[in-house]
């Protein structure tokens, strides 16, 4: 009872407070949408929890047109609060009515069907080593960026175990969601799945299969006893023990923060470091780092409302434009297929382009 009612008092201080953290978050500076501020989210969560709504549709509509991204958790004046924990327990109970968007029930009844949610049916399983790659269903899809990490894993002499394809996904969707049962299920078959491997860590490319493989998996009482590391981590790792020669270039690139990455994972500095080692000439857009944009994600994802999901996506892609760059990276195979139009190239692809034999 007492947990309860500190959770209680988080939401009442959050709904009461003067909403600054409104000029971070993505979907009301995309649309300039008081109900989506996290203010009036949180307003609106506080009035449901003590049964003021008479609309309880609507509400439960308008928890799935979050980004979910942590801006207001990043540029929050209270510690240990995060307004996402409570946007999910509406989502949670949106579900269980059967009140979700339809974009999130055609992602989910295809997760239900493939066991991931693009339809994909092809499971990797090659190589071997200690070290894991995990092909994400998000990487899958993308051919370069596959084509890229084989050139650099190749040309640093390790042995990598390469495992899981479009076929194999590690639950986000499902949690997002707010089908804790479908994810708990994702959750234990990924972790049958690493155990199986007998490796020590795993390397992945998407930021939010990094957050959900550790902490949302712990959260569903799962722990997985490997350690998971996001490929530039990875990247900066094999640079400093000088496993990777790298041609330099002179160009300016201008480099898309995953949101995820930067609020969650906090790692805003590596990716940049490797851009720099590269003889980069780094350009910054206005919002970057850790006050970086959403770029909105994929439709279904997070966002249930594709209007506002492509609004947040156009916001980014002009911030992204006005740097004027030579070339775009991300570090995120969504945010690199969602921000298409600029011809955004994953990190990896950066490195392996310029990737040289050591002598």
């Amino acid at each position: 009872m007492a947990e309860d009612k500190k959770e209680t008092e988080k939401i009442a201080r959050c709904a009461m407070c003067a909403d600054m953290c409104k000029y971070s978050c993505p979907t009301y500076l995309a649309s300039g949408r008081e109900t989506v501020s996290p203010q009036k989210m949180a307003r609106l969560i506080a009035y449901n929890e003590k049964s003021f709504l008479e609309d309880e549709k609507n509400f439960l509509d308008l928890m799935f047109q979050s980004a979910m991204c942590g801006a207001c958790s990043r540029h929050c004046i209270y510690d240990d609060y995060d307004l996402r924990k409570f946007i999910h327990k509406a989502r949670v109970k949106a579900f269980a009515s059967g009140v979700i968007p339809e974009d999130v029930r055609k992602r989910v009844e295809t997760f239900r069907e493939f066991g991931n949610p693009n339809g994909e049916r092809e499971l990797i399983d090659r190589g071997a080593g200690d070290i894991g790659y995990f092909i994400s269903c998000s990487s899958y899809r993308d051919k370069d960026l596959l084509k890229a990490t084989e050139k650099m894993l190749s040309k640093s002499g390790l042995a990598i175990r390469r495992f899981g394809g479009g076929d194999m996904c590690c639950g986000a969707p499902l949690y997002y969601a707010g089908d804790m049962e479908g994810f708990r299920q994702a959750s234990l078959k990924m972790k049958a799945e690493i155990e199986k491997k007998q490796v020590r860590g795993v390397v992945v490319d998407c930021p939010t299969c990094v957050k959900t493989m550790t902490e949302m998996y712990r959260h569903a009482g799962i722990e997985l006893d490997v350690e998971i590391m996001h490929t530039v981590q990875f990247i900066d790792a094999l640079l400093k023990q000088g496993k990777l020669g790298l041609r330099k270039e002179d160009r300016s690139v201008t480099f898309h923060d995953p949101c995820i990455l930067s609020y969650d994972l906090a790692m805003c500095g590596t990716p940049r470091e490797i851009i720099t080692a590269l003889g980069f000439n780094l350009k910054e857009p206005v919002y970057s780092g850790e006050h970086t944009h959403c770029c909105g994600g994929t439709y279904g994802a997070k966002i249930g409302d594709h209007r506002l999901k492509d609004a947040v996506t156009f916001m980014r892609l002009n911030e992204l434009r006005d740097t004027a760059a030579d070339i775009y990276v991300t570090a995120c195979p969504t945010c690199k297929s969602v921000l298409s139009e600029i011809n955004m190239k994953y990190i990896t692809e950066l490195v392996a382009e310029r990737v040289i034999a050591k002598r």
